[in-house]
């Protein structure tokens, strides 16, 4: 593919600093704040609140590390292109991002049956998964007309969104109990641990901004300030939700048991009006996840399309309105299938999580080796925190590390468990599926003569006027407009 081919496909950068924020923040709500924070509590009680701490300060750490890389590789699809940039070499990128791609199709299916069931609490006769099914026809479409129409509706979405929490925390904070916060710890270590992984589920879209990396203006600002401005901004959302919703319900099961543990509580203090609020919030949070995992998603194929690891149909963008168009129709057709087939939905969404495990975990790696070994190239990043990076680094890289040994149960692979296997299970085939596809792609390549350095000095999405690879980006280039 020509320089000129790939400037025919790049991305416009169309979207604000508040799109950006809405993107983190409004996209990694609906099942972390509306479903994650009541269910995680089965295992070790209103203690939960404390877990919520300790996973935000691991989800600033990541954050961090997500927006230094940002700033030197603002380009699509994130992690792919900060792990292949900085190692200099494709299959590294792709094997950390090809299963998140799984998990990103089946999480929209999930998220967006999420919806059909808040919408429920308005209308109990809808078909969760119909409604889910309208609901992803109707993103589907806002995506197709580009960054521009996903930027104003997630900003509006958003907007709503905080007045419906709002309605929740601040009137809920002067009816808590502190009595009903014993007792604290219900499970013991081993109860407090368990509840690590769902509860950093709650914070698994901190990065999602840097998937749409190549769309937002003046990135070296804006990415830094809606990752971790819009990972604190969840942390504080968190923390007083937790601390509300656990001091106004007098016994944590009811939480625990939950489907919607916010309006469960709301129901503890607030009339129907507040109540039914509170109900539309979730039905909000989970339509923006929806949103934005679908515009965050389409980045990956186009990525690998743009470094020709993958068809080239997949980094093709339509004439009208710049959007990849073949990446986005495979992402809504797969995940709107599966909203009407839920067998095996939950183990995808664990593929998920996992995946971005791996994904934070191989970030902070490279953000170590590129600050140690190209301190050229790491001049060039936005911000400079000095040695202090070592510190996100180390934290964001063993931290991911632990949470992906505990959700992976590698016990099960090594005493031959099968049946205990669950994650594993599913992401060992689909990896071998994701290898042999690169392979092809790769000896095609070879066969061509393809000049892949010539490749990796170029960033998916971004057109070549725009960045160059021994000095990075532009700063006047996408405009430095504060809109």
């Amino acid at each position: 593919m020509s320089d000129q081919s790939r400037d025919d496909r790049s991305l416009s950068r169309d979207m604000g600093p508040l799109g950006a924020m809405s993107t983190v923040v409004a996209g990694t709500l609906g099942a972390g704040l509306f479903v994650t924070l009541g269910t995680a509590s089965a295992t070790t009680g209103p203690s939960v609140i404390l877990v919520v701490v300790l996973s935000g300060l691991l989800a600033m750490s990541i954050a961090i590390n997500y927006s230094w890389m940002a700033t030197i590789f603002p380009a699509a699809a994130g992690s792919y292109a900060y792990v292949s940039r900085t190692f200099g070499s494709r299959l590294p990128g792709f094997l950390v991002t090809w299963s998140k791609w799984l998990g990103y199709m089946a999480a929209d299916a999930v998220l967006a049956i999420g919806f059909g069931s808040y919408l429920q609490v308005f209308y109990p006769s809808v078909d969760p998964a119909l409604a889910g099914f309208g609901l992803l026809t109707v993103l589907f479409l806002v995506n197709l007309v580009g960054t521009k129409g996903y930027s104003l509706s997630q900003n509006a979405i958003f907007g709503v969104l905080m007045m419906s929490i709002l309605v929740l925390v601040i009137p809920g904070s002067a009816n808590v109990d502190m009595a009903n916060y014993q007792p604290f710890f219900t499970g013991g270590l081993d109860g407090f641990v368990a509840a690590a992984v769902p509860l950093f589920y709650a914070y698994i879209g901190i990065a999602v901004a840097g998937q749409m990396g190549a769309e937002v203006k003046n990135p070296s600002r804006n990415l830094p300030l809606a990752m971790a401005g819009g990972t604190l901004v969840l942390i504080l959302l968190y923390v007083w939700t937790a601390a509300v919703i656990y001091g106004v319900v007098g016994d944590y099961t009811t939480l625990a048991n939950s489907a919607r543990p916010l309006a469960t509580a709301a129901e503890a203090f607030l009339g129907d009006a507040g109540t039914a609020v509170v109900a539309f919030g979730g039905l909000l949070a989970t339509a923006s996840s929806v949103h934005a995992v679908m515009a965050a998603g389409i980045k990956m194929p186009y990525s690998w399309s743009w470094d020709e690891v993958f068809p080239e149909q997949f980094s093709a963008v339509s004439d009208r309105f710049g959007t990849p168009h073949w990446s986005l129709v495979t992402l809504y057709v797969v995940a709107a299938s599966l909203t009407f087939w839920s067998a095996g939905l939950n183990q995808a969404l664990a593929i998920a999580t996992f995946s971005y495990l791996i994904a934070y975990a191989s970030v902070a790696i490279a953000a170590g080796y590129l600050y140690t070994t190209n301190p050229e190239k790491a001049a060039t990043a936005g911000f400079d925190p000095g040695a202090w990076l070592y510190l996100p680094v180390v934290v964001g890289g063993l931290g991911s590390l632990g949470l992906l040994t505990q959700a992976a149960n590698w016990s099960a692979l090594v005493s031959l468990d099968f049946a205990a296997l669950s994650t594993l299970a599913i992401y060992l085939p689909w990896l071998a599926v994701g290898i042999v596809i690169f392979s092809i792609y790769w000896y095609r390549g070879q066969q061509k003569g393809t000049d892949v350095e010539a490749i990796l000095d170029t960033l998916p999405g971004v057109a070549s006027d725009e960045y160059d690879p021994s000095v990075g980006m532009d700063e006047n280039v996408g405009g430095a407009s504060d809109d």
